[in-house]
């Protein structure tokens, strides 16, 4: 005779043929291996010690788990070979038996057998029966992790699967359709309670389900704690009041449950009161069936609780765990809240843009909506409602120490925010997302005319041909240039990015172009061919003045215009029209004075043959 014996709180295969194990070894996998309320695929693998044919039927016992939405509802039985597979080729019908919600699901099993008309499976033969996931079986919210894998047959011979893959599971649902509903739901007042829950598991006399009622007191709101209605003076900081106790003959006549209520500990100026807890006990003789809803409302003057603050819906510090959990204590998020006064309903509720503080009612917003690490002092509104620009160190600010002399601004203190987009509008001359760059000229729509490059200070310094021209002794030592405008060499140090002017990065000029080499080297002319602020002016050639006995373009040993550098050998001065012309720096074009002629005016007529004659 078959046996069809379930094994609680365990997976459990009978293997039955008459009094015969037809079993030597077995695993069981499932994937995911570690989650509730998943779709899980199953895989049972083992090894016959004797043929099996279709006559023969394998149980897999599946205590704890479903068909159904997980929300303590059975689904139905379901016979669907399709659903399965079996290597090596024979087929298997699969048939699928729900438990029922009475018993946590924990009579659920699988009925498995070959299909008639096939080969069976041989002796000594490996076999592996994958339930795929598609089937819809899962752990109920209910189901608990310390399940032993456990083989038997009719001869009650066991052997705990060791190979079985369960592990911990994730989260925990041994709830649902939990809800706390708050009435007359003001701050600073007492208020009446209604708590609701559907177990995933019996809870039997004795066994406790505790909600954690975060920002919940028992108090006159300032620390003072009353006790069951009694005034209790001088508590402080900290007070707590245990085991108050009331009974819920308002709803239930036959008393199933009493509660006992836990001050958390109170904290001034401060929502406080994150441990404070309601525990429901269920009395002796008294079950708590799976499935079933259960309401418990808290009277408004009898037990005399409220909050201190502002409390948002869907706290996610209120919580409901239970110890009946074979021992274990499973907490998890109440699934609705009320929310309980104000909060920063005037503030838009912060506009999505920040979190509100329901103990101050005030915004925190974040950073791009004036929250921390923004700015100080800006003057925007505190419903996060406005966006905030971009800041850079002002242009304009007063120093404040002899350090300080340019604190941050919004838009750098040179343009104006556009609050709704979080850009900043500059002033003329300034450009950058902060403002905080003084732009280089723009002549017919091109920058520098077209006819040089806008670099910072400090890209400025460290170019041996932008002006004025410099002579670092680190070049001339070391063949290195390093930027002698907000770093360079100290010595032996070198002067990097902690040690820099502030504007090194933020004043910019036209690096202009030009048709010659431009230095202090040899064969480097100390002025470009284009120059002007905006690089639109253009030199005319240079020559050497016939009429003197010096060589005008000789710049070895001339120090350079400002000051800060000295032609070497070889280095040219730029002698305009051979200083014996105009130039035109529209068109970089001499006009030669009379008796001279040339590009340079370098030539004189009647001793130099001119080109046309």
């Amino acid at each position: 005779m078959l046996n069809w014996r379930p094994f609680f709180w365990a997976f459990l295969i009978s293997l039955i043929r008459n009094s015969d194990a037809i079993v030597a070894w077995s695993r069981l996998d499932m994937s995911p291996s570690n989650a509730l309320c998943t779709p899980t695929e199953i895989k049972l693998t083992f090894k016959t010690t004797t043929p099996i044919t279709h006559t023969d039927q394998i149980r897999l016992d599946m205590p704890g788990f479903t068909r159904g939405n997980c929300n303590n509802a059975a689904s139905t039985n379901l016979h669907d070979q399709a659903l399965a597979k079996r290597y090596p080729a024979a087929k298997w019908n699969v048939k699928w038996y729900e438990g029922t919600v009475a018993n946590s699901f924990h009579d659920s099993y699988f009925l498995m057998n070959p299909v008639q008309g096939t080969a069976g499976v041989s002796a000594n033969e490996v076999v592996i029966i994958i339930v795929d996931k598609a089937l819809e079986i899962k752990a109920n919210c209910g189901t608990v992790s310390t399940q032993a894998f456990t083989l038997y047959d009719e001869t009650l011979a066991t052997t705990t699967i060791a190979a079985a893959n369960r592990t911990n599971f994730t989260g925990g649902c041994y709830f649902t359709d939990t809800r706390l509903d708050v009435h007359q739901p003001l701050d600073k007042t007492w208020m009446k309670l209604t708590l609701q829950f559907r177990p995933a598991m019996n809870i039997v006399g004795g066994e406790n389900i505790t909600f954690n009622m975060a920002g919940f007191t028992n108090s006159n709101f300032t620390g003072k704690v009353y006790h069951y209605g009694t005034n209790v003076p001088g508590q402080g900081d900290g007070a707590a009041i245990t085991n108050v106790e009331w009974d819920f003959y308002d709803r239930y006549s036959d008393a199933r449950f009493h509660a006992y209520w836990t001050e958390g500990t109170y904290k001034k100026h401060l929502p406080g009161y994150v441990n404070s807890t309601l525990r429901f006990k269920v009395e002796t003789g008294q079950t708590l069936t799976a499935g079933t809803l259960y309401t418990a409302d808290v009277d408004r003057i009898k037990a005399k609780i409220g909050t201190v603050c502002s409390l948002p819906e869907d706290y996610d510090k209120i919580t409901i765990s239970t110890d009946a959990a074979a021992g274990a204590v499973v907490k998890a998020r109440v699934g609705h809240t009320d929310s309980v006064g104000n909060g920063c309903k005037q503030l838009g509720f912060c506009s999505g843009h920040g979190k509100c503080n329901f103990c101050t009612e005030s915004c925190t917003c974040d950073k791009e909506y004036g929250g921390a690490g923004a700015i100080v002092g800006l003057d925007i509104k505190k419903d996060c409602s406005e966006r905030v620009c971009p800041a850079g160190y002002s242009w304009g600010a007063l120093p404040t120490d002899s350090n300080l002399g340019h604190h941050l601004e919004e838009c750098s203190g040179a343009g104006i925010c556009e609050r709704g987009k979080g850009v900043c509008i500059c002033f003329d001359g300034f450009g950058g997302a902060k403002c905080d760059r003084r732009t280089c000229p723009v002549l017919n729509s091109e920058v520098c005319s077209g006819h040089g490059t806008c670099l910072s200070m400090r890209q400025l310094s460290m170019k041996p041909d932008a002006l004025p021209l410099s002579d670092p002794w680190d070049y001339k030592t070391t063949g290195v240039l390093y930027p002698i405008y907000g770093g360079g060499r100290e010595g032996n140090i070198i002067v990097g990015e902690n040690n820099v002017t502030w504007d090194e990065r933020f004043l910019h000029q036209c690096h202009c172009d030009s048709g010659w080499p431009v230095g202090l080297g040899s064969g480097e002319t100390q002025v470009p061919e284009y120059f002007g602020p905006a690089c639109n002016l253009r030199h005319c050639p240079s020559g050497n003045d016939p009429l003197t006995k010096i060589d005008e373009t000789n710049c070895t040993g001339v120090t350079a215009a400002g000051g800060k550098g000295v032609g070497q050998k070889g280095n040219l001065c730029h002698a305009e029209c051979s200083n014996r012309g105009l130039c035109d720096y529209e068109t970089g074009t001499c006009e030669c004075f009379n008796g001279f002629w040339g590009h340079a005016c370098d030539k004189l007529k009647g001793i130099n043959v001119e080109a046309s004659e």
